[in-house]
């Protein structure tokens, strides 16, 4: 369900004309997780993550535990990370995560491929 509505959000973007540039979204082909990190204290219980084949402006993604979507977002991870699945990540890349000297994007959606 939550695939069709990303997929429906995007077809809408192209529809109207939005571009990525104006979205502020950058996406992965499919890939999978490389490395997954999660802190205790760092902005409250940050969660970073790289993957196998990055997108041109995203090193890794980050999720806050403030989050609406952080648990939901944290088990498909894990679970992409341990099945060694294949995913496509969405993050904005105008939200830079500050643990970092790189460039870190905040994730906007996560989507199993297989």
């Amino acid at each position: 369900m939550k695939s069709i509505t990303l997929l429906t959000l995007l077809f809408l973007f192209s529809l109207f004309g939005v571009s990525n540039s104006y979205a502020a979204i950058e996406s992965t082909g499919q890939t999978s997780i490389k490395r997954l990190i999660s802190y205790n204290q760092y902005g409250g219980g940050d969660v970073v993550f790289t993957v196998n084949e990055p997108s041109s402006n995203c090193d890794g993604y980050w999720i806050a535990k403030s989050d609406a979507g952080f648990d939901a977002n944290l088990s498909m991870i894990l679970a992409a990370y341990h099945s060694k699945s294949k995913v496509r990540i969405y993050g904005h890349d105008e939200q830079k995560w500050n643990g970092s000297t790189s460039f870190w994007c905040k994730l906007y959606a996560i989507e199993h491929t297989e």
